[in-house]
C-alpha cells in the first residue's frame, strides 16, 4: 500500500486527516492556554491572548512542540503537524512505507517537511528503549505530543505499545518548581468493537466497498474507548498511577458529500460505535 497513501481512492485516512488534525490543535491550544494562565497568573488576559496569537502567526501554532508520530505510515499526519510548526518525528515498523513518506515530503521543496525525522523499521518499543538508555533526567527531550491514530488495531500487544508510547511523555512538572509543565499530551484514536464496526469497518469497506484490502482490520483486535483507558491509567512513571483524560472521548463519524462524492469526517461525542 506504500505507494498509494496519497491516493484518495485507496486511503480513506486522507478524508480523515483534516479533524483529526483540528482536534489535536483545539486540544493543544487548551492545555497550552491553561498551563501559560498558570505561569503568569500576573499577566493581563488580552496581553496573553496577543502573545499567543502573534506567535502563532509568526511560527506556526505548534512552534516548539516536539511530536511524536507512531505508525506514521506515508507521512499524512506528520507533514501537517510539521506544517503547523512541530518538531515531528515519525516511526513507522515499514522501512518501505517510511521511505516513500520520506520521499513525499521531499519532494514538496517545504523545509518544514524535509526536516521530518522519518525512521522506518523502528516500533515505538525500540524507541523508547533508546531514549530510556540515553536518560540523562531532562525532560525537554520527550515529546510534547505523542499520536497513535489507527495504530493500536494493528499492533500485536496493543497494551505493550501504549506503555512505550506513554513513557516517552514530557512527565508534570509541579507547580512549585521555576519551570512548571502539565506534562505531554498522548492522542489515541482507533475503531470500536462493536456490531457496528465490524458491518462496516470489515464486511463495507473491505468486502463491499474494497475501499481497503480484504484481512485489513481483525474485529477481535478493535478496542473500546474504556478498555484504552483502563491501559492508560495502569501506566508506569507518572504521579498518581498513570495518565488521565482530559478530553472526553470523541466520535468520528463520516458522511458521504453528494456533489464531490468524497466522505466527509465530523465530531460526535454521542456515537464512538466505530471510529473514535
Amino acid at each position: 500500500m506504500a505507494k498509494e497513501w496519497w491516493d484518495v481512492r485507496h486511503n480513506p485516512l486522507i478524508a480523515m486527516n483534516p479533524v483529526r488534525i483540528s482536534y489535536v490543535l483545539d486540544v493543544v491550544k487548551q492545555h497550552t492556554r491553561r498551563q501559560r494562565t498558570e505561569e503568569i497568573i500576573s499577566s493581563d488576559t488580552n496581553d496573553l491572548e496577543q502573545t499567543t496569537t502573534t506567535s502563532a502567526q509568526q511560527c506556526g501554532p505548534l512552534a516548539g512542540f516536539k511530536v511524536l508520530d507512531i505508525g506514521c505510515g506515508g507521512g499524512l499526519l506528520s507533514e501537517s503537524l510539521a506544517r503547523l510548526g512541530a518538531e515531528v518525528t515519525a516511526i513507522d515498523p515499514s522501512v518501505t512505507i517510511a521511505n516513500t513518506a520520506r520521499e513525499h515530503s521531499m519532494e514538496s521543496l517545504d523545509s518544514r517537511l524535509s526536516n521530518i525525522n522519518y525512521r522506518g523499521g523502528v516500533s515505538v518499543e525500540e524507541l523508547a528503549l533508546e531514549y530510556n538508555s540515553a536518560d540523562t533526567g531532562d525532560n525537554s527531550k520527550l515529546f510534547d505530543v505523542i499520536c497513535v491514530l489507527e495504530v493500536i488495531e494493528h499492533a500485536t500487544n496493543p497494551e505493550q505499545l501504549l506503555a512505550a508510547a506513554s513513557s516517552l511523555l514530557k512527565k508534570p512538572v509541579p507547580a512549585d518548581n521555576n519551570h512548571p509543565d502539565d506534562g505531554g499530551l498522548l492522542f489515541v484514536s482507533t475503531i470500536n468493537r462493536t456490531p457496528k464496526s465490524y458491518a462496516l469497518a470489515i464486511l463495507g469497506a473491505e468486502y463491499v466497498v474494497g475501499l481497503l484490502p480484504v484481512g485489513t482490520h481483525d474485529w477481535s483486535k478493535f478496542m473500546t474507548p474504556a478498555e484504552v483507558e483502563t491501559i492508560l491509567k495502569n501506566v508506569d512513571g507518572f504521579d498518581g498511577g498513570g495518565l488521565t483524560t482530559c478530553e472526553p472521548v470523541q466520535g468520528m463519524i463520516p458522511r458521504l458529500d453528494i456533489f464531490s462524492q468524497t466522505m466527509q469526517w465530523g465530531l460526535n461525542p454521542h456515537d464512538t460505535d466505530v471510529n473514535w
